[in-house]
């Protein structure tokens, strides 16, 4: 086990942590970005993206087959699964069609990282950085596996019940998920085959959110940890001259250099936020929509509908993982905000007096710049923790909602 998940130990060299979460779970299903000179064709991406295509419609079909009938807990059991795999369709669209402009953001994140020498304080900050990303990715993955596996296993252990009781007669074998498929294809000695194709499904989509949502708080993390180490380097420009009442002659000129250089690295890094952003606005809007649905249709049918305990307990694995997804995108928006923001401060604490007047405007143009926050917004909002809290209030509203009906 501990070999399994050697990336969750603290113990490991630094570039091993580098988005080890996300070439997990994209490089299992073929989506990790290539670059623009690789001729491999991605067709592992394109079976995984036809198989849980398939199993989509059929999920879609049988919720609506649930609905006209009146079967409302049917239908919602089916419905919620349904939808979380057809947004994973399209996450799985976009993921492969800017595959190309994601392995450049990370290659671009790698070298603004590892291309150079590396002080210790700057190092100790990757690293610490590194392992929180890892492990909090880790957190929703296992979350939406383990709600995935309780999918799978249901089936199962209805069975195994039922058979300990020796009620044999009333065994019914269906699938973890409520497909619409020939009847054929429900009967031995096809039905295990139909099993593995269902439960299959419910992996891809797991992999591919872990995967996509992995990817993003990764990039969002990293962002943060440069600006700290823009901070870092900060301080240092300006240590080799604490002695002296102005920095001119010689020192001016070097300082100059050094001063350029960071701002051409926080250009840099902005710019690369920019592009990133532009490219997974719209994979972040479909998940806060998905997952705010989910959340919503999840406490909504486990507060009136109910069920036995194991449906309980499905439901509240369910609106654990849809948060806990939430949460990593709401974290993430807050760290590159909150980091791009603290370079200003500390430019500003920093004895910038100094300088010649030429550079005090350098200074200036530097600290105005790193005021505005760095934001992740997408249309209609900015992922945030000030949002999260504002889903967590609209969800004990549903909450409040749903015990009137009771």
């Amino acid at each position: 086990m501990t070999k399994l998940f050697w990336f969750l130990r603290r113990d490991q060299p630094l570039e091993l942590y580098f988005y080890a979460v996300p070439q997990l779970c994209l490089r299992t299903m073929g989506y990790w970005p290539s670059p623009k000179t690789s001729m491999k064709r991605p067709w592992r991406a394109y079976i995984n993206f036809m198989v849980l295509g398939i199993g989509v419609m059929t999920e879609l079909h049988a919720g609506a087959m649930f609905a006209r009938s009146n079967q409302l807990s049917l239908a919602i059991e089916t419905f919620c699964p349904a939808y979380t795999s057809f947004v994973t369709l399209l996450k799985m669209f976009l993921m492969l069609h800017y595959r190309h402009d994601l392995h450049y953001v990370v290659d671009q994140q790698r070298e603004l990282l590892f291309g150079h020498e590396i002080a210790a304080e700057t190092h100790e900050i990757i690293r610490k950085n590194s392992l929180m990303a890892t492990r909090f990715n880790f957190w929703p993955f296992s979350a939406g596996f383990s709600t995935s596996s309780m999918y799978n296993l249901k089936p199962l252990l209805l069975a195994l019940v039922l058979h300990l009781q020796r009620r044999n007669d009333e065994i019914v074998w269906g699938l973890p998920f409520n497909h619409t498929m020939p009847s054929f294809l429900l009967s031995w000695p096809y039905l295990p085959a139909m099993f593995i194709f269902s439960a299959y499904t419910g992996y891809i989509t797991i992999f591919m959110f872990g995967g996509c949502d992995a990817f993003y708080f990764e990039f969002c993390v990293h962002i943060g940890t440069l600006f700290k180490s823009l901070q870092v380097d900060t301080r240092a420009l300006f240590q080799p001259y604490e002695d002296l009442l102005q920095i001119d002659g010689l020192h001016a000129a070097r300082f100059e250099a050094a001063l350029v250089e960071l701002i051409k690295r926080q250009n840099r890094i902005i710019d690369l936020t920019h592009f990133f952003g532009k490219r997974y606005w719209i994979i972040t809007l479909l998940h806060f929509v998905s997952a705010s649905m989910v959340i919503a249709v999840s406490i909504f049918n486990l507060m009136t509908v109910g069920g036995n305990g194991f449906g309980t307990l499905l439901y509240v694995s369910y609106t654990i993982a849809a948060l806990s997804q939430l949460l990593i995108y709401c974290y993430g928006g807050t760290l590159v905000a909150e980091s791009s923001m603290e370079l200003a401060v500390v430019m500003g604490s920093c004895p910038w007096h100094r300088c010649l007047p030429r550079h005090r405007r350098y200074v200036h143009m530097f600290i105005l710049r790193s005021q505005r926050a760095l934001s992740m917004s997408v249309p209609f909002f900015s992922p945030s923790l000030v949002t999260f809290g504002a889903i967590l209030q609209t969800s004990g509203s549903i909450i409040a909602l749903a015990k009137s009906f009771q």
